[in-house]
């Protein structure tokens, strides 16, 4: 027993199979396929939200006497006659630049 090292044989040894297995596997391989456990933040943040949550619906909700925001007006302005103010918009300030570089003035 003095020619032996300790415990080389008393280890139980990996099968061929498992072994080249472990030492083909990444780090990367390892870390897709392993379980993901979430943070202590996560569940922070999930109790806190929970707490929130149960406080909304167990208060009352105030009610509201008047508005806060204008209503928008029932039927927008329809897009001719907003594409035929900008072309009379349009052909008045041409109008208005050809009178000043035949007359010299608009008036």
């Amino acid at each position: 027993m003095a020619g032996k090292q300790p415990g080389a044989d008393d280890e139980p040894r990996l099968p061929e199979d498992v072994w080249e297995r472990f030492q083909k596997d990444s780090l990367g391989q390892i870390d897709h396929s392993a379980p993901k456990e979430p943070s202590a933040r996560w569940y922070e943040v999930t109790e806190r939200l929970a707490a929130e949550d149960a406080r909304r619906a167990a208060a009352p909700r105030p009610r509201r006497s008047r508005r806060l925001r204008p209503r928008m007006p029932q039927a927008p302005v329809p897009r001719a006659f907003a594409v035929g103010f900008v072309l009379v918009s349009v052909v008045l300030v041409l109008s208005a630049a050809a009178a000043y570089v035949q007359y010299g003035h608009v008036f």
